[in-house]
This record gives C-alpha cells, sequence and structure tokens, in this order.
C-alpha cells in the first residue's frame, strides 16, 4: 500500500469513527451538531471526499471496489453538503471559532445552491461508472467533479493559511 493510499484510508477511518461516535453519518442532514462542531464535521468530511477524488483523478482501473467507495464517498457529501450550511455557521456565528466559508454563500445563497446542484450533477455521473472498466472516463468524471469544486471553492472559501 503506497504513502498516499495509507493517509487516505487513515483519513476516512478517522472521520468515519468520529462520525460514529457522534451518531452522525454523511448524507443524513437531521440531528447535525452546532457551532465549531459542524464547521469540523463538513471540513473533515470534504476534506475525506478530495482525498477520493484525487485517487479517481488518477485512477489506473485496478482497484474498482475502491473507485466505488470513492465516488460514493463524494456522492454522501453531495446529498448533505447544503445542509451544513444552515444560516449561523459561517464567520461570527454562535460557537464558530474558525472557518473556511466565506459570508458570500448566505450572501449569495441562489448561486451557492447553483453550485452545490452542479456538484450533485457531476458526482452523480462519476458514481454511475465508477465501479467500470473505463478509467480514462472515470478520470474525466472526477475532473468534472473537481471543476464543480473549484468553482464554489473560489467564491466561497477562504484560503488554506496552514
Amino acid at each position: 500500500m503506497t504513502r498516499e493510499r495509507f493517509g487516505w484510508v487513515l483519513v476516512g477511518l478517522i472521520v468515519g469513527i468520529a462520525l460514529a461516535m457522534l451518531g452522525i453519518t454523511p448524507s443524513v442532514g437531521a440531528d447535525l451538531p452546532a457551532g465549531q462542531a459542524l464547521v469540523d464535521l463538513r471540513h473533515d468530511t470534504m476534506k475525506t471526499a478530495g482525498g477520493a477524488l484525487q485517487f479517481l483523478v488518477k485512477y489506473d482501473g485496478s482497484d474498482r471496489a475502491k473507485a466505488e467507495a470513492g465516488a460514493k464517498a463524494i456522492d454522501d457529501v453531495t446529498a448533505a453538503i447544503l445542509t451544513w450550511f444552515p444560516e449561523g455557521s459561517g464567520p461570527g456565528g454562535a460557537g464558530i471559532e474558525k472557518t473556511h466559508a466565506k459570508a458570500d454563500i448566505w450572501a449569495n445563497w441562489a448561486d451557492f445552491t447553483a453550485k452545490a446542484k452542479a456538484f450533485d450533477d457531476a458526482s452523480a455521473e462519476l458514481t454511475s461508472i465508477a465501479g467500470g472498466p473505463d478509467s480514462a472516463a472515470i478520470q474525466a468524471a472526477a475532473m468534472k467533479v473537481g471543476g464543480t469544486c473549484k468553482a464554489c471553492h473560489d467564491l466561497y472559501r477562504e484560503k488554506d493559511e496552514d
């Protein structure tokens, strides 16, 4: 197992355990934590999905089960993403210590929602082919998903400082 693959598996395992301890699944919008716990949940889960996306962008066809699992992790994010951004969960929100989310999300909610829909559509396409034999098609679909991530992050996410 490569170091990169091990890292992705380890991150997924840690996030999964943390979510299980909180009694939360990424695809469920009900019973979400509040304040910094919600911010941490959305950040950690999206970071895990980002690791899956990186794997799929470079996918060589060697592990269909992992490709399907990665696409499912991304699809779970698309199913829950709007529930992770309730009013007040941005900068200055109650109990929010640190977030990369810009206040522009809530000021431009219709555009943010449209970008989430584009993300969901691209993810559905990726999920539908992830278990198939065409690694080039999977890579192309993953790149399309990545483009939807970038379109949203360019406008609505602060750059990492660390």
